[in-house]
């Protein structure tokens, strides 16, 4: 089955890790709604566009691997694939004015990758994607950094299903998890300076918060850690400090 799905070498440079369970696909989907507008990063030959396809025809490709252009091409005569990479692209051609993300992304850049589709003056309303575990942990658990980041630009995460390694080809060292970013908000120019706020908050996470956050007003919250802190929390003190974030 492998040989005849992966005739083209998957290239470690780019990431590639196939995802061969469809059941997971499925997974992903979930919230997929029918004729919803979509940008899928990193198509691979297609496997889970099959399944988009399903449900929506207002979908758009982005593949950074040029051997596999021909293939989509072949395969979805019907839809848009752009050969860029996505670091690269261009948003203001992005052909729709709501859509949402969906991918299973490279560990080494899924992180830069969701935060230009959460903090871009552009944005995706949201974002379904599969990442390296430890990353979605991250994103998904109140009190982590990440987490706490996020929900500055979105009104929800949910952590999806574990994919074990062995259901990737080739397969990758480490498991991968599904997380949905769901309800992303518009653009609000106080949002770069909230998280500005946090990331300082973050920077010695070993110290009490009156030790890093210096001459700010930390009310209740002066002998807590940062990683102690929950998203409300952190909205209550960069509103004490009389630092209005209206928009969330």
């Amino acid at each position: 089955m492998q040989k005849i799905y992966f005739n083209t070498k998957p290239e470690k440079n780019l990431g590639q890790n196939f995802l061969l369970n469809k059941s997971f696909v499925e997974k992903l989907l979930k919230y997929l709604k029918k004729d919803e507008n979509i940008l899928e990063i990193g198509p691979g030959k297609g496997f889970i566009t099959e399944d988009i396809l399903k449900k929506t025809h207002n979908i758009t490709c982005i593949e950074k691997d040029e051997r596999l252009i021909p293939l989509l091409v072949n395969k979805f005569p019907k839809i848009e694939i752009i050969n860029t990479d996505i670091l690269k692209y261009n948003f203001e051609t992005i052909p729709y004015l709501n859509f949402s993300l969906i991918s299973a992304l490279p560990y080494y850049i899924s992180k830069d990758i969701i935060s230009l589709f959460l903090k871009n003056k552009i944005r995706a309303n949201n974002i379904y994607v599969i990442l390296q575990k430890e990353v979605a942990e991250k994103y998904s658990t109140p009190g982590e950094k990440l987490y706490n980041t996020l929900r500055i630009y979105a009104e929800n995460v949910e952590k999806g299903d574990l994919i074990k390694k062995d259901n990737f080809y080739p397969i990758p060292k480490v498991d991968s998890q599904i997380i949905y970013i769901k309800n992303i908000y518009k653009y609000n120019k106080e949002q770069k300076e909230f998280e500005g706020f946090i990331n300082r908050g973050f920077s010695n996470p070993r110290k009490k918060l009156s030790n890093v956050l210096v001459n700010f007003n930390l009310d209740k919250f002066k002998d807590k850690r940062a990683q102690d802190l929950m998203f409300e929390d952190w909205k209550y003190l960069f509103s004490l400090n009389q630092i209005h974030f209206d928009k969330i």
